[in-house]
């Protein structure tokens, strides 16, 4: 079979599970840095705050960090044209929201924006 990851990574962000599933975790993790309150830079500040007030919204840029981490993408299969998500496990996905935090933070929220 080809490769075929591209389409993996474009399609995962078609299935509403897998971006629910997103945006729960970056709801635990906004919650978790509410709790612990470590040491954060203002714009990741800001994007738990932005998270807090509008749980559960989608953000493309986390999603597309989610499709595209290979831990995510092994576990996405595409057949006959459905893309299924269903067999990725939640601690892939709350790895990469906790790992591209600070990068989506900066992204949203850094002095560019």
């Amino acid at each position: 079979m080809a490769d075929m990851n591209l389409l993996k990574y474009a399609r995962a962000r078609d299935d509403r599970d897998f971006v629910w599933r997103v945006a729960a975790a970056m709801t635990i993790e906004a919650q978790y840095k509410l709790g612990a309150n470590p040491d954060m830079t203002i714009e990741a500040r800001k994007l738990m705050d932005w998270v807090l007030d509008n749980p559960m919204i989608d953000d493309q840029l986390m999603i597309a960090f989610a499709s595209t981490d290979e831990t995510v993408a092994e576990h996405i299969t595409i057949m006959d044209g459905a893309v299924r998500t269903a067999n990725v496990p939640d601690e892939a996905i709350k790895s990469v929201v906790g790992r591209h935090w600070d990068l989506v933070a900066a992204r949203r929220f850094g002095a560019n924006q």
